[in-house]
């Protein structure tokens, strides 16, 4: 740097900067849009946002060397000037990595995938200390790869989360549960199918039993109609209503011993590809 000024340096540094964050971000951004548009995949925008974030930490490491470097150049006039330098550029390359992830983010939709399953798995966790202190035991069997289901996201929620709910509540200390789901192909034959089944042809299948005591299933089944019913049956009643009103079907059933509740679920498969976008907040 002999016979240069602060004058010289900058010139040259934001000759750097414009060719770096102008003609390199632009040629980023070519193969970006080249990658996105041939392969589409989320490990694509998973990796290079890992790899933007690793960026972003060693951009941040290189700023704060610099800042604890500030005061041990001989010259102070340029110390001062190769931090605001050097703080100036990261910002400005911070904001572009910002900028980049976010139209990764925008372009690269993922498909939407084990719905079920996941919504199942946080009604679960949400239970999880209820579900320890009685000591329940829970078996599962999912179908890997089970359709999407045509329910919207929010209504499947609000059903799985009150109906395994209403397991959980039900069940006495050392129960057990069973869970399982399975895919199907409906036989248009079926005289007892709703038309809306036998037209759309594959659906889904949620199931859930559980040990109830015997006293405790008689009083939450279907009640006579001048009986006050159990506050545990009108849960089963409000997510009847919202399964119906999704052209889903929602059967109860009991074992012999009436110490066994079934409760199936079954949903008409989506036919279309669903899709969604990461956010970019």
């Amino acid at each position: 740097m002999e016979g240069k000024n602060i004058f010289d340096l900058e010139n040259e540094r934001r000759s750097f900067t414009s060719s770096s964050s102008i003609g390199g971000m632009e040629s980023v951004k070519s193969k970006i849009d080249f990658l996105s548009s041939e392969q589409n995949t989320p490990f694509l925008s998973s990796f290079f946002i890992e790899l933007t974030e690793q960026i972003k930490k060693t951009l941040n490491s290189i700023k704060g060397f610099t800042q604890i470097s500030r005061g041990k150049f001989s010259d102070r006039e340029f110390g001062d000037y190769f931090y605001r330098a050097v703080t100036k550029d990261i910002e400005k390359m911070d904001m572009v990595l910002n900028g980049l992830v976010n139209y990764v983010k925008l372009n690269t939709p993922i498909r939407k995938t084990d719905t079920v399953h996941r919504f199942i798995e946080e009604v679960l966790k949400k239970h999880q200390t209820q579900m320890e202190e009685k000591e329940i035991k829970l078996f599962k069997k999912y179908e890997k790869e089970l359709p999407e289901a045509t329910v919207p996201d929010e209504q499947l929620r609000y059903i799985l989360s009150s109906v395994l709910q209403y397991a959980i509540s039900s069940m006495p200390s050392h129960g057990s549960m069973g869970l399982s789901t399975r895919s199907f192909i409906i036989e248009k034959e079926v005289e007892e199918a709703p038309d809306f089944f036998k037209k759309d042809g594959r659906y889904i299948e949620i199931s859930i039993v559980f040990v109830v005591d015997r006293k405790q299933m008689e009083q939450g089944m279907e009640t006579p109609t001048h009986q006050k019913e159990e506050p545990l049956g009108l849960i089963l009643r409000f997510v009847k209503e919202v399964v119906q009103r999704n052209r889903g079907i929602m059967r109860i059933e009991t074992d012999e011993k009436r110490t066994k509740i079934f409760v199936f679920l079954r949903f008409p498969v989506e036919r279309r590809k669903v899709v969604y976008y990461q956010s970019v907040n």
